[in-house]
């Protein structure tokens, strides 16, 4: 076993360690016992419980299904883009992309509409203990965030209204014999992980595209589609740099020879810019023709909320758009000091008053 992990960065290696069963999540915050089942399992052993459950997700977030969601999405968008064409600007992340993803996924999940800031900072300390090098203490309080956020959600599932996602957790539950517990901790990921990372996809297009202003107007006049923008914004700046993996038995990746349990970083940031993989790979272009990015995972990996982040973040730049051909940036750049995320904690901009006038929030 490696002393340290192993990172993946060209596009090839990445694409196929996705696809290769033999490499399971790395669980950092796994202690005692299941931290000895992950080290020993296999792919299919370790998901006989949860794959019942991914089955049925999966078809509740199907492409037909998520644009269901749409007018929940819009009202949600334009309500808070009214409020910050008061005051002539937002603040990004607090403002909307954070708040936007967990709505979302509280109305999934059937949950009461409220105010959900307290759970940022929880999300926070979830997500630096399974960054890479995280320390003890950090994974300490990971894990004591996980279950604050458990206990919280767990008394709002047994009385959550009934939605298709809702009865799709209780039947699974219930056919498998879970116990409430882990039906708790089923909530808890799918609340954290349906939020955390659209919240950075959708805070990175309105920086690339403030940051970019011809692409802001291809945008705004239909030169290129928002689907385009998105795509790029994935391969460029998607929201996850890496995500970690550990190895069921002795294998190798390309030139990579790789021993059963050692660890395996695959860093979808640099495979997106694999220059053999990609032209210009540095140069953020909406209208690049060659699609193929890795940002959301490829074949038995690909991300669950893929469609649901992708309608997120596609109604935020149709309603927001026009504002940021004439948007600026408030404050400067002020990134998290996470590793496997390009995760913003602010983005300040402002908006031009005669553009905000004539925007459709205000229409």
């Amino acid at each position: 076993m490696n002393a340290s992990p192993l990172l993946l960065t060209r596009y090839r290696d990445v694409r196929d360690a996705l696809n290769d069963a033999r490499l399971v999540i790395h669980k950092p915050l796994a202690v005692g016992d299941t931290a000895a089942h992950v080290a020993q399992a296999t792919a299919g052993e370790r998901s006989h419980r949860v794959r019942p459950l991914w089955q049925r997700l999966a078809q509740q977030l199907r492409p037909e299904r998520v644009v269901t969601l749409t007018a929940f999405v819009e009202a949600s968008i334009d309500r808070i883009l009214g409020e910050a064409q008061t005051r002539g600007g937002m603040e990004v992340v607090g403002d909307l992309a954070f708040r936007l993803p967990v709505a979302v996924m509280a109305e999934l999940l059937g949950l009461p509409d409220t105010d959900h800031a307290q759970l940022r900072p929880l999300f926070e300390a979830i997500t630096r203990g399974h960054d890479i090098g995280s320390t003890e203490p950090e994974r300490h309080h990971a894990r004591f965030a996980q279950a604050a956020v458990s206990r919280w959600i767990g008394t709002r599932l047994a009385q959550a209204r009934a939605t298709p996602m809702v009865d799709a957790i209780r039947q699974v539950a219930e056919a498998e014999g879970i116990e409430a517990s882990l039906v708790a901790y089923w909530g808890t990921m799918l609340l954290y992980a349906g939020s955390a990372t659209t919240r950075d996809l959708i805070a990175n297009a309105i920086a690339l595209l403030i940051d970019h202003p011809n692409a802001a107007r291809q945008l705004a006049d239909e030169t290129v589609s928002v689907d385009a923008v998105i795509e790029e914004v994935l391969r460029f700046q998607g929201p996850v740099r890496g995500i970690g993996r550990v190895a069921t038995e002795d294998m190798a990746i390309g030139d990579h020879h790789i021993a059963s349990g050692d660890l395996v970083y695959l860093m979808l940031a640099d495979a997106n810019r694999d220059p053999d993989r990609f032209a210009d790979p540095d140069r953020f272009d909406p209208a690049r023709a060659n699609a193929g990015h890795l940002a959301f995972g490829s074949g038995v990996t690909h991300c669950l909320g893929a469609n649901l982040a992708r309608l997120e973040a596609r109604i935020v730049l149709q309603r927001l758009g026009p504002l940021l051909v004439d948007a600026t940036r408030s404050a400067p750049d002020d990134w998290s000091s996470v590793r496997l995320l390009r995760q913003r904690n602010t983005l300040g901009i402002s908006f031009d008053t005669a553009s905000a006038s004539c925007s459709p929030a205000k229409a």
